[in-house]
């Protein structure tokens, strides 16, 4: 009998499976606890590995760099920048806790690295000030981005020792509202290059490379593909996510694609709202494979409607193949994108 894992896997490899499959369900995930990066929890000017300053508070959608912090006035000085050392970590103890409820068998597996080339170098001295030099300093950009691609390369190999996870995920945003941040010709010089060492890492120890990136960026999906992405999320609805599906999909997984900021975690949205989106993009979605239903939800409430949709739409799925599905959850689960809703 198919299991979940194997299923999902198949959306993984651009192939239909035999039900819709999400990673809410279907996928153990983490941030690795070996290091410090970013926030932990709730409070003001948390220093991180880094030497970044952080803000948490309850009620915030997420961690922020305190304001003022300044960790490079620009990228020219990047060789007085101190990494931290990848391999002092507490990584055997930090996976031990990290993984200690992961279902292997039944589920995929997948380590979240946050902070990827761009947004690392923007943490250090501010978006403008990064902007400004991907511009007017690109060799020096190029050279930064050489360093930190090799720290999270050797990142990447001890998580796999250590988690052994199917995928790495690749936090990297490149697009914002109705643009790329950068252009195009810009991100083929400069980050490009890079991430093409990182994904030939991941591929090298075995793992599926999922890349997140918000915002509008659908003039890189060629350039994506090229790279070798297994998959990307969330895909948010301004890149026009079905025309991108029915062009790629047997070239790229799709995860996402659900309208978040209007519907799913706009303030106030009702269960009903919720269920309606979900189910229409599903439906839309589903068909042809190469898809995973996950909206990355900011609400963990979100997850309870999605698993009530994705439940009724599979049941006769899985009725024709004899698969015997788990209980239904009835309790929001919290995951690595829903802090700021802890009470």
């Amino acid at each position: 009998m198919i299991t979940a894992r194997e299923n999902i896997l198949m959306a993984y490899h651009h192939e239909e499976p035999y039900w819709v499959p999400s990673q809410y369900l279907d996928q153990n995930t983490c941030v690795y606890t070996a290091s410090q990066e970013g926030a932990h929890g709730y409070g003001d000017r948390q220093i991180d590995c880094f030497g970044v300053s952080w803000d948490f508070q309850p009620g915030m959608e997420g961690q922020m760099v305190t304001p003022g912090t300044k960790r490079l006035n620009d990228v020219t000085e990047w060789e007085d920048l101190e990494f931290p050392d990848p391999e002092k970590w507490d990584w055997e103890n930090a996976a031990a806790r990290d993984t200690a409820s992961w279902d292997r068998k039944n589920k995929i597996s997948t380590v979240i690295i946050i902070n990827g080339l761009f947004e690392q170098m923007h943490t250090f001295m501010g978006v403008e000030e990064a902007a400004v030099d991907l511009l007017l300093e690109p060799g020096a950009t190029s050279d930064f981005l050489d360093k930190l691609a090799a720290y999270r390369i050797r990142q990447i190999q001890l998580i796999k020792k250590y988690y052994n996870p199917d995928k790495i995920t690749f936090h990297d945003d490149y697009g914002e509202a109705r643009n790329l941040m950068m252009s195009k010709e810009t991100w083929q010089d400069l980050m490009k290059p890079q991430l093409k060492k990182i994904v030939e890492a991941v591929h090298g120890e075995g793992m599926l490379y999922e890349h997140h990136s918000c915002g509008y960026i659908a003039p890189l999906i060629e350039e994506f593909i090229d790279l070798g992405f297994d998959a990307l999320n969330p895909l948010q609805i301004k890149n026009d996510p079905y025309e991108l599906k029915k062009k790629y999909h047997k070239d790229l997984c799709f995860v996402g694609g659900f309208d978040n900021q209007g519907i799913l975690d706009r303030p106030g949205a009702t269960y009903e709202e919720r269920v309606k989106e979900l189910r229409y993009r599903i439906e839309l979605m589903a068909p042809g494979g190469s898809w995973i239903a996950h909206p990355v939800m900011l609400d963990p409430n979100i997850g309870i409607a999605l698993a009530d949709v994705l439940y009724e739409y599979n049941q006769p799925l899985w009725d024709k193949i004899g698969y015997v599905a788990p209980p239904k959850p009835v309790k929001a689960a919290a995951n690595v994108y829903t802090k700021g809703h802890e009470e």
